[in-house]
């Protein structure tokens, strides 16, 4: 597939960081939703570009016909760290906005897509800021958060947004994440997708990180 791989000592390393980044993030969404936030454990891969889409609908806490809106966020610093973070909600999510909140009248369409896009900016900020800090001493920046589909089926939106057409690297490093309210009907894939370029960076970083211990 790419001579770029990781090896079991740098896996379990970049693991603890993910779940570091992860309780950060999930910490942050709790205080906003109010409630206990239950985190799965982060799926972490390189896969090659082609088999990106069929890799999201496969692991994602959606089904495939699941109606959801979509949203990306790019990030980069100045280790040369690059990529993209793509936030799912379903509808079933979106509509129960109101209810999540304890707000007694119903949000209107807009309020609900800038409350997804405040969400995308926590979870996205959150969880990358702590993984750049982790492992470069510096945080992450960001561009604003986009929509990029709305009430659409999941394995439409996949193999749309992910066709090998679309993407720019030939393969990538990603991470994958789960936030679910279980109480409350909320759930949310975070997909962390880091350039081929800088996956050298992450190893380098990585062996940094083993060797001091």
């Amino acid at each position: 597939m790419t001579h770029i791989l990781l090896n079991e000592d740098q896996y379990e390393m970049l693991k603890e960081v993910v779940n570091l980044a992860m309780g950060q993030a999930g910490s942050d969404l709790a205080t906003i939703l109010k409630s206990f936030v239950d985190l799965s454990v982060p799926e972490i891969q390189i896969i090659q570009a082609e088999n990106v889409a069929a890799k999201v609908l496969e692991e994602s806490v959606f089904t495939e016909t699941e109606r959801v809106n979509l949203f990306r966020q790019s990030f980069h610093n100045t280790s040369m760290i690059e990529g993209e973070s793509i936030v799912i909600f379903n509808n079933e999510t979106r509509e129960r906005f109101s209810e999540i909140l304890g707000i007694s009248d119903h949000m209107e369409a807009v309020e609900e897509i800038d409350f997804m896009l405040e969400l995308t900016n926590l979870m996205v900020g959150a969880c990358l800021n702590s993984i750049s800090e982790q492992l470069f001493s510096r945080p992450m920046t960001f561009t604003s958060p986009e929509m990029l589909f709305e009430n659409q089926e999941l394995r439409s939106v996949a193999y749309d947004f992910f066709k090998r057409g679309n993407l720019k690297w030939d393969y990538t490093l990603l991470s994958k994440i789960t936030f679910n309210l279980k109480d409350k009907s909320f759930k949310s894939d975070l997909l962390i997708f880091i350039s081929e370029a800088a996956i050298k960076a992450v190893n380098k970083s990585l062996d940094n990180m083993l060797s001091e211990l």
